[in-house]
């Protein structure tokens, strides 16, 4: 008897250790899968609407221009080299980068006493030879009795035969040589020196000592492909931009009568007033000539005309918060304007140009226009 209650109790333990095992696994289980280890799920709002930034710009009714445009390098009109025919030392010089001379100014003087010496010498030479050739014209028109018969070829070989002739040649190339010795300005106008010459200087003769340079009026070449040149003709008027953006007129002057065979393109010179020397010689500017005008009801940016499938245009056009598009059809157009003759499009309205590609009828947007400073609190 006491050994089955012994039996019994041992049963009785090992059900109790599995009932506390079970619980604590349960206990587990239950902690692991609590909610608040379950990743928090954001709520949804119902009925967003999105409202897309997009950009717009106002129809004008302006004229819509066709132009050639093209670049070019500024050239003075009047530009010499400054290059001394003469070897010397430099007595005096007005040679300073952008200096300004006038006509017939001295602009260098080189010592000259070596040069007026060979210039007596050639005198001395000269008046030497001409007695020598006096006593001998007497000579022989006494023994021709004074016939003029072959008295012109007779005095040019007296002239030789004396050496009158080399004298006379000897002495005109000294009085030249000493001209040399002074360098004058042709004309009005700016000195152009890359180095300071001071006095006492050696100079080689041939050396480039700078320019004079007048760009009182300027001259640009502008190079023009081949199949624009017979839009173009003389007398037509040309803007021109410079790279700080000064705006200036000029007028075709000449165009090229030939054409580049590499480049397909040909010259056209335009002249421009440049007495306010805004233009400087080696700039490089922005040229453009007008060929065509055109006008129509409305004047349309280019980017705002949007093509759909089949080949039909549209653009955007903003009513309060709203777009709709228009089918229109461009009577011309270039890479920045386009003439639209439409009913619907009339100038001043508000045309999306950018960011407007996705966009549906009557849909909502956030209207921005073209050159607005868009803060980041207005996109939020």
């Amino acid at each position: 008897m006491k050994h089955s209650e012994r039996t019994i109790v041992k049963r009785h333990g090992s059900v109790g250790i599995l009932s506390i095992l079970l619980i604590v696994l349960t206990a587990g289980i239950h902690t692991a899968c609590s909610p608040e280890d379950e990743p928090e799920t954001p709520e949804v709002e119902e009925d967003v609407e999105i409202m897309p930034d997009v950009i717009f710009a106002v129809a004008d009714d302006r004229d819509l221009n066709v132009y050639i445009e093209s670049q070019g390098v500024v050239e003075a009109s009047r530009e010499i080299v400054i290059r001394p025919r003469i070897s010397g030392f430099v007595e005096e010089t007005v040679l300073e980068d952008g200096a300004r001379v006038q006509q017939g100014r001295t602009i260098l003087q080189f010592d000259d006493q070596e040069w007026q010496y060979q210039l007596e010498q050639a005198q001395n030479e000269y008046e030497s030879a001409y007695a020598d050739y006096k006593i001998e014209k007497q000579q022989r028109d006494n023994r021709t009795n004074g016939s003029q018969e072959s008295s012109d070829s007779d005095d040019q070989m007296v002239r030789i035969s004396t050496g009158l002739a080399d004298a006379e040649t000897a002495l005109n190339r000294a009085k030249l040589d000493l001209s040399y010795t002074t360098i004058s300005a042709p004309f009005s106008g700016h000195l152009s020196v890359p180095e300071r010459i001071t006095q006492g200087a050696y100079l080689q003769a041939g050396s480039e000592l700078g320019r004079l340079i007048n760009d009182s009026t300027v001259r640009v070449r502008l190079d023009v492909l081949e199949s624009e040149l017979t839009r173009l003709n003389e007398g037509m008027t040309v803007e021109l931009f410079s790279p700080s953006g000064i705006r200036k007129e000029g007028v075709v002057r000449a165009l090229s009568p030939v054409v580049d065979a590499e480049s397909k393109t040909g010259k056209v010179v335009v002249e421009v007033d440049n007495s306010d020397r805004m233009l400087r010689p080696g700039m490089t500017v922005e040229g453009r000539i007008e060929v065509e005008s055109h006008s129509g009801m409305a004047r349309v940016p280019r980017s705002a005309i949007l093509e759909r499938d089949g080949g039909r245009t549209l653009v955007f056009k903003l009513n309060g918060e709203i777009v709709e598009w228009v089918y229109v059809e461009p009577e011309i157009s270039t890479s920045d304007w386009a003439i639209v003759n439409h009913e619907d499009i009339s100038p001043g309205d508000t045309l999306a140009v950018d960011r407007h590609f996705a966009l549906s009828h009557l849909q909502k947007v956030r209207p921005r226009m073209a050159g607005e400073i868009v803060r980041e609190e207005d996109v939020d």
